[in-house]
């Protein structure tokens, strides 16, 4: 005698949403029931086959299929890990490590032209901030040499003005004295030549003295 048949299955009057949920119901049982299954024939559509099968080995056959699409899908899964991995370690922290690097190195010695950024033609946000950073430098590096040409400038102006002081309190002092010149020429210009030395000493002292602040 047959098994008791615990469900009819007709394929011609089921859709796919209820073939779906069977489907997923037989993977999820556990106990082995008779099957009804009615359908037509694959070779000839006016033939109706009906068969009464076991329900294990078709859980058995879910199961093995779902394992097998469980672990294709973790490899797929690893391989797309890690090619997403080794991409965003190509193009974009390779780049941020390079960038993070040259600022740090070129904070230690920013005057050196060797630690200046060499930016790439990257079309996107980091080739902008290569390209930002690189113009950064070059005037940081524009300005630094401005700044040293400027302070040897001032220490040579410092030493001439200094020089130049000496030298017109000499010509003051000998000025003094020909104030007591009795030629009346002499006389006469003497306090416009002791007026212009005493201005430029006073102009020689406030350029040392500007000089001298920060």
């Amino acid at each position: 005698m047959p098994p008791t048949v615990a469900e009819t299955i007709d394929f011609m009057e089921m859709g796919w949403t209820k073939l779906l949920g069977d489907a997923f119901a037989t993977l999820l049982r556990q106990e082995d029931r008779a099957l009804r299954v009615i359908g037509r024939s694959p070779k000839d559509a006016n033939v109706i086959i009906e068969v009464i099968v076991k329900e294990r080995p078709l859980h058995d056959a879910m199961v093995d299929f779902a394992w097998r699409i469980f672990l294709l899908s973790l490899l797929i899964s690893l391989i797309t890990a890690a090619l997403v991995y080794f991409s965003l370690q190509w193009f974009m922290v390779r780049p941020m490590r390079r960038l993070t690097d040259n600022i740090v190195g070129f904070r230690e010695d920013s005057e050196d032209a060797s630690r200046a950024l060499h930016p790439s033609k990257r079309p996107d946000e980091i080739g902008v901030a290569e390209r930002e950073l690189a113009a950064m430098q070059s005037d940081v590096q524009t300005a630094l040499r401005q700044k040293t040409h400027l302070a040897a400038l001032g220490t040579a102006v410092a030493k001439v003005n200094h020089d130049l002081r000496g030298i017109l309190s000499s010509a003051l002092l000998v000025s003094d004295r020909l104030e007591d010149s009795k030629d009346p020429a002499v006389k006469s210009i003497t306090p416009r030549i002791i007026s212009s030395i005493e201005r430029a000493v006073s102009l020689c002292t406030e350029t040392l003295s500007y000089v001298g602040k920060e």
